[in-house]
Formats: structure tokens, sequence, C-alpha cells
């Protein structure tokens, strides 16, 4: 009688696995185990109910009770599945002694049946383990293998996880397009439900992954969204630790730097003691968050948890050293990690635009022109947004450091403009601090002080203290203060055909009068002469109605001894001044208001004078360089 309940509960365990009720599957399963034990199928069940619930602390010891039990039944083929599972598992926990010896029972096991599905998932592993060694080729041979089996026995799990492998394989290895192609096509089969959990699962994480390496980041989100869904309608609780490590990694791309600091940080927590060689690149992660925070020490102390962990801690921890003023220790660091020739091209990748920029700051122009170069190339190569806009953004780094302005700021621009697109937050504020510096070093204030205090805005906006204090310090150092004027610029109407028609000595005896009353006349209502361009004056006033006054003294004065008639335009706005000089928009739209008045008329723009209507109708004029019009009223002075 205890048989058949025993039984009974065993058949409704499983029977709620496969309708993803984990909990009451665990709880059923383990009320079975307890009685009696349970057979080596049903370990294998209630071990994925443990993780998907989890309890990973209970899944690698269910799957070793599993293959005891399948040993002991005399079935081979289920035994080699089970090891190949146990030789993965304890390649997570990083334990490779342990885990080459599951291969090697495996192996055994396997070779005492016929080929089978199972046989694919140990090339599967096999693949894995050989491209982790450096053969890329035998890693696509073994994936191969492992699709093909899948296909011909008919298990459409194996066939895609192969196809899937030998996608990733290829993407490691640097043919990107072609790697992509079949991500995409293993990622459909997930999505379109064709797949069991653990392999959907399976395809949703290493998808994701491969995007990340190329910097894919659009697409690296996409996914993770569709991967936590799928986890979340088939309550499965245990996948978001192993996902929240690339979210976070996407969310720093965004510069959602807080959102990514707490998911990063909870990823660590959970994977620390189950997945510690996925923990490792979680804490990495929690380190380049908190670099990009400013916290310094704290994301030294994650670099050196993920080091624990064995997880590469660059081009981070170069990062980290180029931001506490030690650029040779970074660039001595960064050039050592580069020199290693096994690593992928991903790998590679991801390392070099850090590296130019560790380059530059160590004085290193020649190699990181190299490096810039090489980026391009990966590129061209990867085709994704971030890299491309990196490689511009290194090609712009390195034109400015040779001196031409001009070039940078169009490599530069290029830069911004794709991470503007893939809403690359940080990145963007990156770009605008060089275009600032860029466009000082060409001698165009206003442009540097408008791009370096839309960089400050950005970073302090996303929590960047550190990057947004370096960038108020550039914009500091800058002479230029803001300042509000009124600004006058007066020019002789037809000036050259009344040089034609008095001669050269006459006009120069005229010329020389009438600057002789200007001048006179800018002094008396404390204008300051800014620019004398031959037959006008560029005058820069603290306020309208000085300026105003002057402007009608000058119109009465030429009308009364002079034969020919001047314009006067006249603005007030905010504008950087530098010792004696005065840059901005201001000054611009002054000079065309000078520029669209008529002979003996006096033209303000209506926003100099403000609410006050006593001196005409406003009207619109389409002023040349200016997107918007501009309101004008001509002030009758007569």
């Amino acid at each position: 009688m205890s048989q058949i309940a025993e039984t009974d509960r065993i058949s409704a365990g499983v029977e709620a696995a496969a309708g993803r009720a984990w909990d009451r599957a665990y709880d059923l399963l383990t009320a079975a185990d307890a009685e009696e034990g349970l057979p080596g199928p049903a370990l294998e069940v209630l071990a994925e109910a443990a993780a998907w619930t989890g309890r990973m602390d209970e899944f690698v010891g269910l799957h070793e009770r599993a293959y005891a039990a399948y040993v002991e039944a005399g079935n081979a083929l289920r035994a080699g599945f089970v090891a190949t599972r146990l030789a993965h598992s304890y390649t997570t926990l990083m334990q490779a002694a342990v885990a080459q010896g599951w291969m090697s029972r495996a192996q055994r096991q396997l070779d005492q049946v016929p080929e089978a599905a199972e046989h694919g998932y140990l090339a599967l592993e096999q693949s894995l383990g050989v491209l982790q060694g450096g053969d890329p080729d035998q890693a696509i041979a073994l994936a191969r293998r492992a699709e093909e089996l899948g296909r011909v026995q008919g298990d459409r799990n194996l066939e895609i996880r192969g196809l899937q492998r030998r996608g990733a394989v290829l993407i490691a290895r640097g043919d990107v397009t072609e790697g992509k192609v079949l991500l995409d096509e293993a990622s459909t089969a997930a999505v379109a439900g064709e797949l069991d959990p653990y392999s959907t699962v399976v395809v949703y994480c290493n998808t994701i992954g491969a995007c990340r390496d190329v910097a894919d980041f659009d697409r690296a989100g996409e996914w993770t969204e569709l991967a936590h869904e799928f986890c979340t309608s088939n309550s499965m609780s245990a996948f978001p630790g192993l996902c929240r490590v690339n979210y976070a990694e996407v969310m720093r791309f965004k510069g959602r730097l807080g959102e990514a600091d707490q998911e990063a940080g909870r990823a660590c927590e959970e994977l620390r003691v189950w997945s510690p060689r996925i923990a490792g690149a979680a804490f990495y992660e929690l380190g380049e968050i908190r670099l990009r925070l400013g916290d310094l020490d704290a994301a030294e102390e994650a670099f050196r948890e993920a080091d624990d962990f064995g997880q590469s801690t660059e081009p981070g921890l170069s990062l980290l050293r180029l931001a506490r003023g030690n650029a040779k220790g970074a660039w001595a660091s960064i050039r050592r990690t580069l020199a290693d020739q096994s690593m992928t091209l991903p790998a590679r990748a991801r390392l070099l635009g850090p590296a130019v920029e560790i380059a530059l700051a160590a004085g290193e122009v020649e190699p990181a022109s190299g490096y810039a170069a090489e980026l391009a190339e990966c590129a061209t190569r990867f085709e994704t947004s971030a890299v491309k806009a990196e490689a511009a953004f290194a090609r712009g780094r390195v034109t400015l450091e040779r001196g031409d302005a001009a070039g940078a700021f169009a490599s530069l621009r290029e830069a911004r403009r794709l991470w503007d697109a893939t809403g690359a937050t940080y990145d963007v504020a990156r770009a605008r601090e060089q275009l600032g510096l860029a466009a000082r070093r060409d001698g165009d204030e206003e442009t540097a002080t408008w791009e370096l205090q839309a960089a400050a805005a950005r970073f302090e906006r996303i929590g960047a203290t550190r990057d947004a204090e370096r960038v108020a310090d550039l914009l500091r150092r800058d002479p230029a203060r803001a300042v509000t004027k009124t600004f006058v610029f007066t020019d002789i109407v037809k000036s050259t055909e009344l040089l034609e028609t008095i001669g050269d000595r006459h006009w120069a005896n005229v010329l020389r009068l009438h600057d002789d009353t200007l001048r006179a006349i800018f002094s008396d209502y404390d204008g300051q002469v800014v620019d004398h361009t031959g037959d006008g004056f560029f005058v820069a006033f603290d306020d309208v109605e000085k300026a105003l006054k002057a402007a009608v003294a000058v119109q009465r004065a030429v009308d009364q001894e002079f034969v020919f008639d001047v314009r006067i335009g006249i603005h007030m706005d905010d504008v950087l001044q530098s010792g004696e000089s005065f840059r901005g928009r201001g000054v611009h739209t002054a000079a065309r208001v000078g520029a669209a008045a008529q002979g003996r008329e006096i033209l303000v723009t209506a926003a100099s004078l403000g609410q006050d209507g006593a001196h005409g109708d406003p009207r619109a004029l389409e002023l040349k360089g200016l997107r918007e019009p501009v309101e004008v009223v001509s002030v009758d002075w007569q």
C-alpha cells in the first residue's frame, strides 16, 4: 500500500515539474525521496526542481545520486549524460580536477553503448573545453557533431544548442556575421517554445553573452528582457542570478549606473557560493560600475573579489590605476594584457578602447595609434554601433593628441552620434568632453564651453561624480567668464562706392573724422570699443539705454557732419568675456542685426528692449546663420 502511494507521489511530482510547478514538484519528490528514495529519472527531475526554486546547493548532490542510481541499474546511457552534467557543474564551481574526472566517467559510460543523443551532449561539453583551451576549429567541429546528432536522434534541444555553440565559437574566432546568423536561429527556437526549460535558459544566456562580447548592447538588452519574461512566466527563480551580470553590463552601457550597481551586487551574493566562475564576472562588472560612479576604493575591492574567483580584471584594474594618477603603472598593466595572443577577438576588442586612453595618458602616442587602428578593424568585422563609436572616439583622441583639432572634432562628433543612437549616456558624455577639448584647441571657446557644460551636466545626472568634477575643473580653467552685454555694430553704407567717388586721400580724411567722432560718442556713454573694421565699429555697453543713446547720438552726428549714411544694429545677450574680447551667439546675432539695418537706421532686437514698447512695433527678420526669425524694432532717432 505504501509503495502505491509512493509511486503516485513520484508521478505527481514529475507531472508538476512538466507543468512548471517547481515548488510543488520539489515538495512532492522530496517527500517521496524521504520515504524510500528515488530512482534515477526522478532524481534528475528533483535536481531540476531544486535549481529552479533557488536550491542550487542541492543540485550537484542530486545529480551525483542519479548517476549512482543509473550505474547500479546498468543504464550506461543516462549515467553518461548525468556525468556530463556534473562535469559542467564542477567546471562552474571551479573544481577543474573533479570536472575532468566526471568527463572521464561520462566518456567511459557512453563508450559502452551505441551512438545516441547523449553522445552529443558530451560533445557539447568537450567543445566548451577545447574552446577555452584555444582551439576554436576543434570546438566548431564538436559543436557540429552535437548539432547533427540532435537532428538524427530527434533531440531538438541538442540540435539547437549545438547550432548555438557553433555560432558562439564563430564569433569568438572573429567570424561575427556568420556567428550572429546562427545565434539568431537558435534564439528563435527558444522564443518559439521548442526547447525544454534548461535548454531555453542556456540558449538565452549564451546569446546574451555573445551579444555582449561584440558590444551589441541593444540586442543583449532585448534578449535579457525575453529571458526574464520566460523565467517569470515559468516560475524559475534561479535564472535571474545568472542573468543579472549581463543585465548589469547593459545598464552600465546605458548610463543607468545606480540600477546597474544594484543588479551586479545582487548577482555577486547569489552566485558566490554555487557558481564562483560566474560570480567572478559579477564582481568584475561591479568594479566597472563603481569605477564610473567614482568610488575607487569600492571598485578596487570588487576587482579583488573578481580576481579571487579567477576572473580577469582587465581593463578595469588598469583604468583604476589611471584614475588614481598612475598612468605609468596602468600602461604597463594593459600592455602586458594585450601581449597575450591567446585571447579571442571579442575579448581583445574590449581592451583596445581603454588601451588607447591609457597609452595617451602615458605619452605613448604611437602605440595608441596602433590600438586605434586595430579597434577600427574590429568595428568593421563586428558591425555594431558601440564598437564603431569606440573606434571613432579612439581615432579622435589620437588625432587630437597629434595636434589636428579639426580632424579630431569630426571623429569625436561621429562617436557622439553613434553613442547617442544607442542610448549610451555615459559614453556620450565622454565624447562631449573630448569635443570640448578639441574645440578649445581649435580656438573656439564658445563651442568648448558648450560641450564641456553638457558633459559635466550628463555626468552629474547619472551619478558619475568624479567625471563631473573633472570636467567642471576644465571649465574653471577657462579664462572666459559669462557676462551680459549690449553690443552695437555700426557700418558706413556703400563705403566702397564713396571711396571710388572722392578718392583715397579725401576718403582717408573723412574716415579719420568719422572715427574720431564715433569714438568720442562711445566714450561719452561708457562704451568699450571691441573692434574697428575700417568703416565700422563693434562696441560693448553694460546696459541697453546707454547703447541706444550712443546710437542715436551717432546717427545725429553723421546726419549733420557727413555725406554718407550709417546703419547700426543693437542686441543684448549673455556671452563669454576673455580679456577685452567677447564670444558667443549674442555677438553673432548683433552683427547680423547690424548687417540687416538700412542706411540711417538703428535696428535693435525686441528682446533687448524687454517690455518697453516706446521705440516702435517689432517685426520678424530672417537673419543669415540663425535658425529662428529674430524680432527687431527700428528706433526713431530723429
